[in-house]
């Protein structure tokens, strides 16, 4: 049986933020839009060409880069909201016990909007046609 003093702060996994998974998260959700939501963006914004067409080469993957960004999203969650139950034990600094910022949490709703964008305007595209 471990004691409080046997956990240090990086062995419970509390320090570590959740920035390189929102980071994941936001480039997978951008690339898995980049076949139908970009180049309508780019049309939006006034920019157009022949090359907007090449995009449609990463339709094959959008599904599993959707995948990829909510799993990665979901370890962010856990990481900004959930509680270990190992980190009671372990309150020893402020560090390990203090929540997550407000900037961090807004940086998790903004990417989870992003996420959601590729995946709910296909579904929504019939409603315009």
């Amino acid at each position: 049986m471990e004691s409080a003093s046997d956990l240090s702060p990086q062995s419970a996994g509390e320090t570590r933020p959740p920035a390189p998974a929102l980071a994941l998260a936001g480039l997978a959700a951008l690339l898995a839009s980049s076949c139908c939501v970009l180049p309508l963006a780019l049309a939006l914004a006034g920019i157009s060409g022949a090359w907007i067409s090449q995009l449609r080469v990463m339709e094959p993957y959008s599904d599993g880069l959707l995948a990829l960004a909510f799993c990665a999203l979901a370890w962010a969650a856990w990481r900004i909201y959930g509680r270990s139950s190992r980190a009671e034990t372990v309150c020893e600094t402020d560090a390990v016990c203090r929540p997550a910022s407000r900037m961090v949490r807004n940086w998790f709703w903004l990417v989870l909007v992003v996420t959601l964008v590729p995946l709910l305007v296909p579904l929504a595209a019939p409603l315009f046609y």
